[in-house]
């Protein structure tokens, strides 16, 4: 009676620390980021700081349809889709990526350019970042497939 006792017990303190063992990790920002194959642009917003509010701006046809596609070696390609706004760019371009530490920042840069702006949020399929560009406070949000 003993002996099954104790195994009984050996066993249920295997199962317990096999199912706390199997918990799922969450992924890392950069994980999120690279897992998504081609991001797209799906609003783009500004702010009003004199009512303090986002509004949504147009985003053209030609910014649109443009793929990113962040690399695990902190690289980044922009794939231009069927619209171009300039006939002359090219069809595919590249970039640097980096996250900060602790996954608030994202760095993008571009032609020896580095914009830097705050993840407000990060999940599987969605980038919502918020930078200023040219003074002004702008907020994009990304979906990927």
């Amino acid at each position: 009676m003993k002996n099954t006792l104790k195994t009984a017990t050996s066993l249920l303190f295997v199962c317990a620390f096999a199912v706390i063992g199997c918990k799922k990790d969450e992924r890392s920002p950069a994980e999120i980021l690279t897992a998504g194959t081609c991001w797209k642009m799906t609003l783009l917003e500004g702010y009003d700081s004199v009512n303090k509010l986002w509004i949504s701006v147009p985003i053209e046809d030609c910014e649109a349809d443009n793929c990113f596609t962040f690399s695990a070696d902190q690289s980044f390609t922009v794939k231009e889709g069927a619209a171009k706004c300039d006939p002359d760019d090219p069809q595919e371009s590249e970039g640097a990526w980096s996250i900060s530490d602790d996954g608030k920042k994202l760095s993008l840069t571009d032609s020896g350019t580095t914009d830097t702006g705050d993840i407000i949020e990060l999940t599987e399929g969605k980038l919502v970042y918020e930078l200023t560009f040219d003074e002004e406070k702008i907020r994009v949000t990304m979906r990927a497939n």
